[in-house]
């Protein structure tokens, strides 16, 4: 099936906010909105996914719908919002009860809760999604009418990717589904702005959950990790014009701050094992970490226990991690993403890595 695209008309003189992969964090999306100051002189693109994975799927669904009818906001539609859309068919069926049995964090197990249906392996799917229909009519439409791709004088916004500049010919599954459009070869004459494949990803070095702009190629991908990643934010990338290339972005995430007691050099080397290329061999067990070798790159370094594990051919695997060692100065707030005994896993601009000396918590966040 074709992609539905949008073409719109901003004209000069409009500030341009695009936020993607919100995955039902109600509560980040308003305090993002909060520090930028939102405001009816503003048009706000969300980039896909509004739903799935986090807490308030059917909350920030209808939140964004009520902004709508305030401001100027556009969506596009990602895989994860996909699967509402899906209802009327009924050979997915069988697979669609099993992925809601699987996923807890879903916008219809929300959906079903607030009707007081409980899914089990055994319940009549149909009558269900029948249900829903009935009940959510206005949230099922609301998702079903969104764009694939929305296309603007200077920029496109799509929730994966495109195959080629040709926006009448791509694949609706393929646009919202694309992985890691960043190392495609593509180039285009408009900024494409993409989510859903969280930018973090694409680091050889230092773990970076900023948004990437690629000037040459135009390509600008903005997903943060929010609510997937252990330490994701939920960004926000920032047009001041239409017609305006001076880029900014700013984030927020649900970690606790923190004031570090003294002064850390930066590594001058670093290591990260993404999900995506993950093998290991644990090499020596220690009480709260375990040196391992990456089985790709051969790269030794320590990696918390409690990241290993074994997938279900019995390999050994670790979740995201990192060997970097953040540069900071005392007195300098950080995010505090884990605690361990002799070090903290901190963020910083963005940028995750290793502190190790004492952090005082501290109650108000600088945002």
């Amino acid at each position: 099936m074709r992609a539905k695209l949008q073409e719109l008309l901003i004209g000069k003189g409009r500030r341009v906010l695009a936020i993607s992969d919100i995955h039902g964090n109600l509560s980040g999306l308003q305090r993002l909105l909060e520090k930028v100051k939102f405001n009816e002189k503003d048009i706000l693109f969300i980039v896909g996914d509004i739903v799935e994975k986090g807490p308030n799927s059917l909350k920030t669904l209808r939140y964004i719908m009520e902004l709508q009818k305030k401001y100027e906001v556009y969506a596009v539609c990602g895989n994860c919002d996909d699967t509402a859309r899906k209802l009327d068919q009924r050979e997915n069926h069988s697979r669609l009860l099993t992925y809601l049995l699987w996923r807890e964090k879903s916008l219809l197990n929300e959906m079903c809760k607030e009707i007081s249906i409980t899914l089990t392996k055994d319940s009549d799917i149909e009558e269900t999604c029948k249900s829903i229909k009935q009940h959510f009519k206005a949230e099922i439409e609301w998702l079903a009418e969104l764009p694939d791709i929305i296309e603007t004088e200077n920029f496109i916004f799509v929730h994966g990717g495109l195959v080629s500049e040709n926006l009448t010919e791509q694949d609706a599954e393929l646009v919202k589904k694309q992985k890691s459009f960043l190392e495609s070869e593509l180039s285009f004459h408009k900024y494409v702005i993409v989510g859903h494949w969280p930018v973090a990803l694409y680091a050889k070095g230092k773990p970076d959950c900023s948004p990437i702009v690629n000037r040459e190629r135009k390509i600008i991908s903005i997903d943060g990790g929010n609510v997937l990643k252990r330490d994701g934010q939920l960004n926000v990338f920032i047009i001041p014009d239409i017609s305006s290339e001076e880029f900014t972005h700013t984030s927020t995430d649900d970690f606790p701050a923190g004031v570090v007691h003294k002064d850390q050099e930066e590594s001058k080397s670093c290591f990260t094992i993404p999900w995506i290329d993950n093998q290991i061999e644990v090499l020596k067990e220690e009480e709260e970490f375990s040196e391992c070798r990456h089985i790709t790159s051969g790269y030794t370094m320590w990696v918390p226990g409690k990241y290993i594990f074994k997938d279900k051919e019995g390999l050994t695997r670790c979740e995201d991690t990192t060997d970097y060692r953040i540069g900071v100065r005392q007195g300098e707030q950080v995010r505090i993403v884990e605690t361990f005994k002799d070090r903290y896993l901190v963020k910083k601009d963005g940028v995750t890595g290793w502190y190790y000396g004492g952090i005082e918590r501290v109650q108000k966040r600088i945002l």
